[in-house]
C-alpha cells in the first residue's frame, strides 16, 4: 500500500491503521515527511509572505524611523513615543519605548509591529511573532538595515525558498519528537486495552494517529483561524485516535493448558 492510500485510511479508519503496525520503519518515516510537507509547506509559504510584507513595510516607512539599534535581542532608540502609521486598513508600528505591549497589537486586523523585543505580524486576525532573541548574536542599526535592504531585494528569491525549507525541516523534527512521546503514552494505552504490541509497533501506529490533528491545524492556519487551547486539543485527539487504533488489535489468544491431556493419561493408567 502506498503512502497516499495510508494517508486516506488514516483519516477515518482505525481498523486499517492497526494493520499498519507490521510495517518496517522506512514507510512510516517517509509518511511523516509527506505529512509534514502537506501541512508545513503551506504554513511556511504564509510565514514567508508575512516576512516579505514586513520587509516591504519597513522599507516604505524607513525614512520616518528614528535612529535605532537592535542588539542582544532588544530594540533601542531615542524616540519618546511609538510611531504608528495607518494606510488602507494596514497599520505599521515602530516602538522601542516598550509602551506598546504585545497584547495591544490584537486590536488591529492587519498590522506589522516592531516592538521592544519582537516583531508581530497580524494578517486578517492570524498572528505570527518573531523574537529578536533569535538574532541575539548580531547587531543592527538603521544604517545597516538600509544597506541590507538594498542587497536583500536580489536575495529574496533565494532567501524565501530557503526559509520555507528550514521551516519544513524544523516542523518535521518536532513531529518526530511528538510521535515518539505519543508512542510512549501508547505503552500505557496498551496496558489498559490488554493488547499485545511492541514499542516499535506503537511508534508506527502513533505516526498514523497524528494525521487528523496535524492536517486540521494546518487547515486552520491556512484559513487564519486561531484554535483556543490548540496544543491541548491536538494531544487529546492524537491520544484518542491511538487508543482507538490499539483497540483494533486482536486480543492475544489464551493458551490451552495441558491439564486435560494429563488427566486423560492418568485415567489410562
Amino acid at each position: 500500500m502506498n503512502v497516499f492510500k495510508q494517508l486516506y485510511y488514516s483519516l477515518f479508519s482505525p481498523k486499517m491503521m492497526a494493520r499498519f503496525r507490521f510495517q518496517k520503519l522506512g514507510k512510516p518515516i517517509l509518511y511523516v515527511f509527506l505529512l509534514m510537507f502537506l501541512s508545513s509547506v503551506p504554513v511556511g509559504i504564509m510565514t514567508a509572505l508575512s516576512f516579505t510584507n514586513a520587509y516591504e513595510d519597513l522599507k516604505t516607512h524607513m525614512s520616518d524611523l528614528p535612529e535605532f539599534t537592535l542588539e542582544d535581542g532588544s530594540l533601542t532608540s531615542e524616540q519618546s513615543e511609538p510611531l504608528i502609521r495607518q494606510n488602507d486598513g494596514n497599520t505599521f508600528i515602530f516602538d522601542a519605548t516598550d509602551q506598546t505591549k504585545p497584547d495591544d497589537v490584537d486590536q488591529y486586523d492587519s498590522v506589522i509591529a516592531f516592538l521592544k523585543d519582537r516583531v508581530i505580524v497580524v494578517d486578517s486576525g492570524a498572528r505570527q511573532e518573531f523574537n529578536y532573541s533569535n538574532f541575539s548574536s548580531m547587531t543592527f542599526t538603521k544604517q545597516d538595515v538600509n544597506e541590507l535592504s538594498n542587497n536583500l531585494d536580489n536575495l529574496l528569491p533565494i532567501f524565501i525558498p530557503l526559509l520555507i525549507f528550514v521551516i519544513y525541516l524544523f516542523q518535521t523534527g518536532l513531529k518526530f519528537i511528538g510521535v515518539t512521546v505519543l508512542a510512549t503514552i501508547g505503552l500505557l494505552l496498551r496496558s489498559i486495552t490488554g493488547r499485545k504490541a511492541s514499542y516499535k509497533q506503537l511508534w508506527v501506529l502513533s505516526v498514523y494517529s497524528v494525521t487528523i490533528p496535524t492536517l486540521f491545524f494546518a487547515i486552520m492556519a491556512l484559513i487564519k483561524t486561531a484554535v483556543p487551547l490548540g496544543f491541548l486539543i491536538y494531544w487529546i485527539v492524537a491520544i484518542m485516535l491511538l487508543y482507538l487504533t490499539i483497540k483494533e488489535i486482536p486480543l492475544p489468544k489464551k493458551r490451552v493448558t495441558n491439564e486435560r491431556a494429563n488427566d486423560s493419561s492418568e485415567e489410562k493408567f
